[in-house]
């Protein structure tokens, strides 16, 4: 995959009359630092994390598994790959559903460069003094940019601006203002928003640019947690956690915490540095085993349902439940391939085996498939999806793109389903009907960015 930057030349994206957007600033400041240098394998990442319900932890990946390869026949250039953590010497307690944070780096790669471009080699790993400005004390400048700033968001146009005032070259700093004015707003979101040029991108296109370490620790955005959800049961082994997540290999890329995680692989006792998030009710427990439900999932969504799966087939094994009978499961899956449903097998296993009661699959990439989305197969299942889903008991679950069009699409084949079962004049009245389900706790949502 050829870099972004590399097919560029600045001069064809500078205008003869822009006026440049404000720049943002940093109060001239020079960093001190101690005479101790900061072990450059101790990580500093920032001490609050969105929804933390436990400390953060450096846990060791047991496990790591390539369950779908990239560029076999229908898998759209993804690998999806599965990691088991070893969580035996912390004590935890969760249920399937839960998720947990997974804090990233940026790449050595990157950093090195951020180093050798910011002349900052020498006192990368001194500790920095609390006087120091916008830099946080107590770590390194190296520390800084490979854990707490995200080297790769999207940049805004009163930071390029700003960017454009640290290049020693006069062609480069009218290219940088030039991308930052509102007449190149079209430059701009072809360069930035389309190929998706990020600061690493723009230094490499701009040598002379040396913008400090103060700045850009005061004006990049942070580097957050990102959240994963738990796809196993703690009844089989409540020392391991088994997450699922794809990697990319097209543009745009892979993010930086799924490149971490694929990375961390190859290494040699790898770790990764993990807490647990808040639970919601987006779960299985104990209580849901003599329950219906029906689950909706579209690729690496199917995760949680693994989890989900597992736990109930070991309440049944483990006679765990006072409900005899358990409740009806059903499943709609969408995934490009028969090959890219993850634990296929599995899954088909549990049908086998009654904990699966309802298996049906969507293949968007394969033309012999029945149905090619899984909002297809919802609307041939209609009528039953409806009168299931209408039991007191029955909990709808869909795991999918945050608010996407795939979501926004599955959710108006839910609308029309309700609309025909319940008679209503209009759509809208449907999606009110899946309202309240929402707010009752009749729909529950897990949805991914």
């Amino acid at each position: 995959m050829n870099e972004p930057h590399t097919d560029i030349n600045i001069k064809d994206f500078i205008l003869k009359s822009f006026k440049e957007a404000k720049p943002l600033s940093v109060e001239p400041c020079k960093t001190l630092y101690a005479d101790e240098m900061v072990p450059s394998d101790k990580h500093n990442h920032c001490s609050k994390h969105p929804f933390a319900r436990s400390q953060v932890f450096n846990v060791p990946i047991k496990k790591s598994e390539l369950l779908v390869i990239s560029g076999a026949e229908g898998t759209n250039n993804k690998n999806i790959i599965k990691i088991t953590l070893n969580t035996k010497e912390l004590g935890l307690e969760w249920e399937p559903g839960d998720t947990i944070g997974i804090l990233p780096t940026n790449s050595d790669k990157d950093v090195e460069f951020l180093l050798n471009r910011l002349d900052a080699l020498a006192s990368a790993d001194y500790e920095i003094l609390s006087n120091a400005g916008p830099l946080t004390s107590g770590c390194s400048v190296r520390q800084i940019l490979r854990d707490r700033l995200s080297l790769r968001s999207i940049l805004k146009k009163q930071f390029l601006s700003a960017l454009g005032d640290y290049c020693g070259d006069n062609e480069e700093k009218m290219f940088l203002k030039c991308l930052s004015s509102k007449e190149a707003t079209s430059i701009y979101n072809e360069l930035i928003i389309n190929k998706r040029l990020t600061l690493l991108d723009i230094l490499k296109i701009c040598p002379s640019c040396k913008p400090p370490i103060e700045f850009l620790s005061k004006h990049l955005p942070s580097l957050l947690a990102r959240p994963y959800s738990i796809a196993n049961s703690p009844l089989v082994n409540s020392n391991e956690i088994s997450i699922v997540f794809s990697l990319l290999n097209e543009k745009p890329g892979p993010g930086v915490t799924t490149s971490m995680l694929s990375k961390k692989s190859e290494e040699n006792n790898p770790s990764v540095f993990m807490y647990l998030r808040e639970s919601n009710t987006f779960r299985y427990t104990i209580e849901d085993y003599g329950k219906n439900q029906i689950f909706i999932a579209i690729g690496t969504g199917l995760a949680p349902f693994l989890g989900f799966l597992q736990h109930k087939e070991e309440i049944k094994k483990q006679s765990l439940s006072k409900t005899e009978a358990p409740g009806q499961s059903w499943l709609f899956v969408g995934a490009t391939s028969e090959e890219a449903v993850i634990g296929r097998d599995q899954l088909l296993k549990w049908q086998s085996l009654n904990v699966l009661n309802k298996f049906v699959e969507a293949h968007s990439r394969c033309q012999t498939s029945v149905f090619k989305y899984v909002q297809d197969a919802l609307m041939k299942y209609s009528h039953e999806i409806f009168e299931f889903l209408m039991t007191s008991d029955a909990t709808l679950y869909l795991c999918a793109d945050g608010g996407g069009e795939i979501t926004k699409s599955i959710e108006g084949a839910l609308a029309d389903i309700i609309k025909n079962g319940m008679h209503l004049q209009e759509v809208n009245e449907a999606m009110q009907v899946l309202k309240e389900f929402k707010t009752n706790g009749k729909y529950k949502l897990d949805l991914w960015l």
